[in-house]
């Protein structure tokens, strides 16, 4: 998208709030600021807001030499917010956690023209808001039909935080996608596993996705904000002699291209992974664990996102469904004196490195705010949007989502922080003490995780898991071998509370994010932890017989 197409999309946009708002009952921006009368006696619309978001997209995918998919395209959508009632009292039920439906009407209005035609574009708009209205009528409803029932959980909040006006139309330059150029650079690196007769599967994909975002509110809120997405993978799966079949990836993601290794550096790092794997084909397969584990930066981020962060977004502490770990927790202790949890999207990049969770301002319109969750182990907030989660709230610009979702709190740029951290050495003989102290054969030692999951409904377990590609153990002499078949798990305020050192190291993990409001890019910067009790299970894996004829050049 060019500047001129944008700033025409935001002032036909700011047109057709006006013309709704005037239509509905609510409160026109250029107006008078007076309440109309719904014609059909529902509750008046007092807040629209329109949130475009135009996508250019690239994927590319090569196996073994040669192209397999070869897409770019351009993709706009809109998310709608229709607000009916009042500032103080809406139609919004839990937090906006369950605002995420795709069997209402709306979902299938939200993808709009990518055309130049301001007449068609307008037409999507009219088309959207006027089925998010009936909808938002409907909640309306239902809301006050379920308070029949049951008392109302929240009194004294209200309902949505304000914005005043403001005008932000910075048009910032994104990389150009140099279609030619990646073509290349997947094909060859995808050939790479040829060399290995025991890869069996593999593929290399370069995944760019270049997004502006328009936002545009009947308050007078009128934005722009671009980013860039590179996300370059190779994905391999082994099968070893005697019937294991082991994965492993590379997962690159960047806001920058030039950051991402040239054919030679990828290669390279292909055969390391490659070689790997045929070193943990050999491994001893562990089962199950518990004891002290050492997690190096990249797994103690996870650790912290999954155990920690999805339970400090504010949202969460407004629906009943959810078990609001922390929510009496301010003022208390729930990490170690020696760590700090702050999350800020403002940060652009560390140590050279573009960091992807970072934005301008957030998916509701609110400048990104650095967000002191933890200071020296003491609960001080929460992540929150524009849906008070107290008397004297105001956001700090954690309002996220993906495509139809309502934006909720969601982490963006983590930050773990430490003011006492270890030298590597020194948190390997921390570990190896803690093993003797507890009488065990062994420590863990998690050298690489690339995702995980969590639980955080208050109907279910609370518990998390983080999938390990890579890890050892150590023992008590100094030995240390690589191990397979486990993930790590546990329960939060263990894992947490058990948390006895850091290291004076932190690296970056840039990556994506699901939850209820879709997926998000997220970063994680955090140091080597060591956990004082952390428990391993098992891996689900199921042997492979062998193929029937060998491999075309095996």
């Amino acid at each position: 998208m060019d500047r001129r197409t944008a700033l025409r999309l935001v002032d036909a946009t700011s047109s057709e709030i006006d013309r709704a708002m005037k239509a509905l009952g609510g409160r026109s921006r250029k107006g008078s600021g007076k309440r109309r009368v719904s014609p059909r006696q529902h509750p008046p619309l007092y807040h629209l807001s329109h949130l475009i978001r135009d996508e250019e997209r690239l994927r590319l995918e090569a196996r073994f030499g040669s192209l397999c998919r070869d897409r770019l395209e351009q993709r706009r959508n809109c998310f709608t917010d229709v607000r009916v009632g009042s500032p103080r009292r809406d139609q919004i039920a839990e937090g906006g956690l369950t605002d995420n439906s795709r069997d209402e009407e709306s979902y299938r209005y939200v993808d709009i023209p990518i055309g130049a035609d301001i007449d068609a574009f307008r037409h999507s708009l009219w088309h959207l808001t006027d089925a998010r209205m009936r909808e938002a009528e409907d909640a309306w409803l239902r809301k006050r039909a379920h308070e029949l029932t049951y008392l109302d959980p929240h009194p004294g909040l209200g309902a949505m935080e304000r914005l005043p006006p403001r005008e932000d139309l910075h048009f910032a330059r994104l990389p150009e996608i140099d279609v030619d150029r990646w073509r290349r650079y997947v094909v060859k690196a995808s050939a790479v596993p040829k060399e290995h007769p025991l890869v069996k599967s593999s593929h290399v994909a370069m995944n760019v996705e270049s997004q502006t975002r328009i936002y545009v509110s009947s308050e007078g809120v009128r934005r722009i904000d671009r980013h860039s997405f590179w996300s370059l993978e190779c994905e391999l799966w082994l099968l070893s002699a005697k019937g294991d079949g082991l994965p492993i990836a590379i997962d690159l993601t960047v806001c920058d291209p030039e950051e991402l290794p040239s054919p030679r550096e990828f290669a390279k790092q292909i055969r390391e992974r490659i070689a790997l794997l045929e070193r943990l084909a050999a491994a001893p397969v562990v089962r199950s664990y518990s004891g002290p584990v050492l997690l190096e930066p990249v797994p103690a981020g996870l650790l912290i996102h999954e155990a920690l962060g999805h339970r400090l977004e504010g949202n969460r502490l407004l629906s009943p469904g959810e078990g609001q770990t922390f929510r009496d927790s301010l003022g208390e202790k729930v990490l170690p004196d020696f760590l700090t949890l702050r999350d800020d999207p403002r940060l652009s990049e560390f140590e050279g490195k573009s960091l992807v969770g970072h934005y301008r301002f957030d998916d509701e319109g609110v400048d990104a705010q650095d967000a002191r969750l933890i200071e020296a182990g003491t609960l001080r907030g929460f992540l929150t949007s524009r849906i008070p989660i107290a008397k004297r709230h105001s956001s700090n610009g954690h309002g996220r989502a993906r495509h139809h979702e309502r934006p909720v709190s969601r982490m963006a740029v983590t930050i773990l922080e430490t003011a006492e951290g270890l030298g590597e050495s020194a948190l390997r003989d921390r570990l190896i003490a803690e093993v003797k102290r507890q009488g065990l054969p062994y420590g863990i030692r998690i050298l690489h995780a690339s995702g995980g999951e969590t639980t955080t409904e208050s109907y279910d377990f609370q518990a998390f898991l983080g999938e390990i590609n890579v890890a050892s153990r150590v023992y008590p002499d100094g030995r240390e071998e690589l191990i397979r078949g486990v993930n790590f798990v546990g329960t939060p305020l263990n894992a947490i509370r058990g948390i006895i050192a850091a290291g004076d190291r932190s690296e970056l993990d840039n990556g994506w994010c699901g939850a209820e409001s879709g997926y998000v890019p997220v970063s994680t910067i955090s140091p080597a932890l060591l956990v004082r009790h952390l428990e391993l299970q098992s891996k689900a894996e199921t042997p492979y017989t062998q193929y029937a004829y060998p491999i075309p050049w095996g």
